[in-house]
């Protein structure tokens, strides 16, 4: 099995990496953006945190992700809400609620995104440092 290969009792399609960068959510047909924090993303979907979201299951979103902080260029996909759940009264602060997305069509990551998610990860000893 690969390093990147999610366990077989994973139920994800794709190796998931803790994120915590912001991104824009735009829930059709209207136009505005609301700001929402990626918690995690792989190339089949991601996990949101965002506040008060006015989505449901089934929702369509399309997403702006800023992988790399260091430069004005996002990522656009766009996916289907497929779960919505509010966090635990210990874990709510800017952010109400927890959403899961799928996309649409696979977000292939290339090495320079892939590392600067891993680089975020060292601080919740998630990752070794090189």
């Amino acid at each position: 099995m690969s390093d990147d290969a999610p366990p077989s009792s994973d139920r994800r399609r794709a190796m998931r990496r803790v994120a915590c960068f912001p991104g824009l959510v735009e829930h059709p047909p209207e136009d505005e953006k609301i700001t929402a924090l990626i918690a995690d993303l792989a190339e089949t979907g991601t996990r949101l945190l965002m506040r008060s979201p006015d989505v449901a299951l089934g929702d369509e979103l399309r997403l702006e992700l800023h992988v790399m902080l260091e430069g004005d260029e996002a990522r656009h996909v766009s996916g289907r809400v497929v779960r919505v759940a509010p966090l635990p009264d210990e874990r709510v602060s800017l952010w109400t609620h927890e959403v899961g997305v799928d996309f649409h069509e696979r977000l292939p990551l290339n090495d320079a995104e892939i590392a600067a998610l891993e680089k975020r990860q060292i601080p919740f000893g998630l990752t070794k440092k090189s």
